[in-house]
């Protein structure tokens, strides 16, 4: 037996669950093939209008191959979780366009609900949180319709007034039992629900390299990178350095770190330290980068057990940043970066410079050496007063450099960039000059949050600096910078680049809902074993205690249990017949406008005499009148209960209006 034909409306239920759904994925896959998806669905859903008929082979073979070459020229890896992903979406879609019968439509829907949980894969956070909760209503709602007997208008769909009604007892069974189990099932040290990222994927924005242009695409995001709190103050703006990766190498155009491939299990590597009275302490909660970077204050002096500070002060974790990542920290602010074990490898690596670029620059700086001698501080503050005396500007949008020489370029020519720009042109100056030099990327300071009683530092406090190898001392930060924008230093660039920074209404709702996501992620992303643990003792359970913990658990499933038979009785107490409750309706309502059934009288005479009655509703009343029949004294008559309990509906919707 063939499966029966999708009525229209049975078809546009299937094509609106599949679209809600779709639209959460497309806030990762790229825009061109969320547009060709878009476009096939849109086009399917006015074909359909007009005609019930699946597309041709000749349109569907060709947007197959289209959408395996998308997949493949963007992601590459088809086996990849992404890559999977948008071809199922993909290969979905084109299943929408032959699909034209009840089997297709279940097929659909069930993988509609596929999709909706790999959703949690890409995003967990609060507002897809609450989105997902539409289309898998929507996907329940489209699957009763679909599943319905011919000649009817659905389950739920043909009831609506009556699905609070059928819910109600089902949340409040499931929704404890949900919480219960959230709350007890054991967990892993990451979260239940964490998941790793796409490779390649990093969503701070900061790499490895710098070149111009690097950063200044970072300082118009808003996204969190970290959120923090410290144990006391929060310290000025002058003194959030966020150290990052350090940069050594340069080729005359970009920058590039020496150590990323080393390995952390190398001896040269320092583990963790105890921080010593006076020095700053904070509790960070990173967001995902799928880098093993862990940004700390400068100097770091205190981080995780799974992490190593490498020779030049960046600190390493062991694994990548996957997922929501909290860890306690503590820092020195008032401490330079020590100098390696490998002093000389790191004089040799400080001076390394490409002799056939800028030889402007290095005439500049050979002229300051022949003025101060071989004094570094002086040195310093000889580039510095250049950079404040001469005329150069802060500037988000330069002009590109495009010579060859393009430290001499912006010296002697342009004179306008950003931190990226300054920290580049005063490390090359300093080795020109003989003086060991080295960049160093992160973030500057931040955004206290009144509302979450943290600081956020977002993708938009990006910054690049400089250090300087001095005798005595150690590598000690300068920052050219500040020389030339002092308040990019005193109020920091990502408070007020945006018009949510400038206007004070909107920071506050921003302040809110990021407050909120934090609390979101706290409570619910990263409840891990620890958290989990932390739940118990305040509950005055211990969970290393078996006999207590299973008791515990025993009982609030056996309480949910009891609730869930009671509701599940009183449900089948009230179903037992639904025809006759339906049809009590119907006599109810009739009753209410003055006319009632005699005992003696049969449904379809008593239908007769209220159509006579009230000749407005007679063609519902009569249908009403033989649904009733054909269910009670027609057991053959299959979709009689479900024709009666339309029919009712109808009568009463008819009786309102």
């Amino acid at each position: 037996m063939r499966s029966p034909v999708l009525s229209p409306r049975q078809f546009q239920w299937v094509l609106g669950a599949f679209a809600s759904t779709l639209v959460a994925h497309m806030l990762w896959m790229p825009p061109w093939y969320s547009l060709l998806l878009g476009s096939v669905i849109l086009a399917r859903w006015m074909q359909r209008r007009r005609y019930a008929r699946a597309w041709p082979g000749w349109i569907k073979f060709p947007l197959l191959f289209a959408v395996l070459a998308v997949v493949l020229i963007e992601y590459g890896n088809p086996f990849e979780r992404q890559a999977g992903t948008a071809a199922l979406a993909g290969f979905c879609t084109l299943k929408l366009i032959e699909s034209e019968r009840q089997r297709d439509g279940l097929l659909m829907l069930t993988v509609c609900l596929f999709l909706v949980s790999v959703q949690f894969l890409f995003n967990q956070g609060i507002l897809i949180s609450m989105y997902m909760a539409v289309p898998t209503l929507v996907t329940f709602l489209a699957m009763s319709e679909v599943s319905a007997p011919p000649e009817t208008q659905g389950g739920l769909v043909s009831r609506l007034g009556m699905v609070t009604r059928e819910l109600m007892p089902l949340l409040a069974v499931t929704l404890p039992l949900t919480l219960f189990l959230f709350l007890t099932v054991p967990r892993m040290s990451e979260p239940l629900w964490g998941s790793p990222t796409a490779p390649n994927e990093a969503r701070t924005g900061l790499s490895d390299e710098m070149a111009p242009g690097s950063i200044t695409e970072l300082l118009g995001d808003d996204t969190p990178v970290m959120r923090v709190i410290f144990d006391g103050p929060t310290p000025p703006q002058s003194a959030l350095y966020w150290r990052g990766p350090v940069l050594w190498n340069y080729d005359g155009i970009t920058w590039r770190s020496a150590r990323i491939g080393q390995n952390l299990n190398s001896g040269q590597l320092e583990g963790p330290q105890t921080a010593a009275p006076g020095h700053t302490r904070y509790r960070v909660s990173l967001e995902a980068t799928d880098r093993n970077w862990l940004f700390l204050l400068d100097f770091p002096t205190g981080f995780p057990a799974d992490s190593r500070r490498l020779p030049d002060g960046q600190v390493l974790r062991r694994q990548p940043i996957l997922s929501l990542y909290n860890f306690d920290a503590a820092s020195d602010l008032s401490a330079s970066a020590p100098v390696s074990a490998q002093r000389i490898n790191d004089e040799m690596a400080g001076l390394r410079l490409t002799n056939q670029f800028n030889p402007k620059t290095t005439e500049l700086a050979q002229s300051w050496l022949a003025e101060v001698g071989n004094d570094r501080t002086a040195l310093v503050e000889r580039a510095l007063q250049y950079f404040r005396e001469e005329k150069f500007f802060y500037s988000l949008t330069p002009p590109p450099l495009i010579s060859g020489d393009r430290v001499d370029e912006f010296l002697f020519g342009s004179r306008e960039g950003f931190c990226e720009h300054y920290s580049s042109a005063f490390v090359v100056l300093m080795r020109s000059a003989g003086v060991p030099a080295r960049v160093v990327t992160g973030y500057l300071g931040g955004q206290e949050n009144p509302v979450g009683g943290y600081l956020v530092v977002r993708n938009s406090d990006a910054h690049a600096w400089s250090e300087v190898l001095i005798a005595g001392r150690g590598w000690v930060r300068v920052d050219p910078t500040a020389a030339v924008s002092p308040e990019r230093i005193d109020r920091g660039f990502g408070s007020s680049a945006s018009v949510w920074g400038r206007n004070s209404w909107l920071r506050s709702v921003r302040d809110r809902f990021d407050a909120l996501q934090a609390w979101w992620n706290r409570s619910m992303v990263r409840f891990d074993r620890a958290r989990q643990n932390d739940f118990f003792a305040d509950l005055g359970i211990d969970p290393s205690d078996w006999r207590q913990a299973a008791a515990w658990m025993g009982g609030g499933l056996g309480v949910i249990a009891l609730l869930g038979a009671a509701m599940f009785y009183r449900r089948l107490g009230r179903a037992r017949d639904p025809s006759a409750r339906a049809y009590r309706r119907f006599l109810q309502r009739l009753h209410k406008l003055g006319i009632d059934r005699i005992p003696s009288e049969g449904p379809l005479d008593f239908g007769s005499r209220a159509g006579d009655r009230f000749p407005q509703w007679a063609e519902a009343i009569t249908a009403v009148s033989q649904a009733y029949a054909d269910a009670r004294y027609a057991p053959t008559e299959a979709v009689a209960p479900q024709r009666l309990l339309t029919a009712v509906e109808r009568f009463l919707q008819l009786c309102k209006s």
